[in-house]
């Protein structure tokens, strides 16, 4: 079951997306399939974020906390979509603009991990890919655990 929410800010101020009715019905899935579901999602993430990665620093040369800015960036979008649309049955949030900017807020300590975990392993000789794995369990845990307390626990 489905109900509209129009987005207001600028951003996507003509999109209109559909959020699970599970603000108002309590409905919930399990911890265990919201962690499987929130699991996959990341995967998808984590794959352009890897991507856009490799290309800015090996095609284009740009500095590495750049270009893990905007590929983490890039993935926060997706696993954001995701998690409204997906992985989560219940929110904390009625107004999605405010969950969107809580949520990307929220996704800045998982950038500040991300950054400095490729900034550290890299520095100790450790591969770009073998150091965006770490960072990206590390990522995982602190994302997943701050997001599903504060944003989509339906508590609110």
């Amino acid at each position: 079951m489905f109900c509209p929410v129009k987005m207001n800010d600028a951003l996507m101020s003509t999109t209109s997306l559909s959020f699970p009715a599970t603000v108002s019905s309590g409905a919930r899935w399990s911890p265990l399939v919201e962690g499987l579901r929130y699991l996959a999602a990341s995967v998808a993430a984590l794959a352009i974020d890897a991507t856009i990665l490799w290309i800015c620093v090996s095609w284009l040369a740009w500095p590495l906390w750049v270009s893990g800015a905007i590929a983490y960036s890039s993935g926060l979008i997706l696993i954001y979509l995701l998690s409204v649309r997906w992985v989560f049955a219940a929110r904390s949030m009625r107004n999605a603009s405010t969950e969107l900017l809580s949520f990307a807020l929220l996704g800045l300590l998982g950038l500040f991990l991300n950054s400095a975990t490729l900034t550290i392993a890299t520095s100790l000789g450790v591969t770009l890919l073998l150091a965006k794995a770490l960072s990206a369990g590390i990522g995982f845990i602190a994302n997943f655990v701050s997001r599903k307390l504060i944003l989509f626990s339906g508590a609110r």
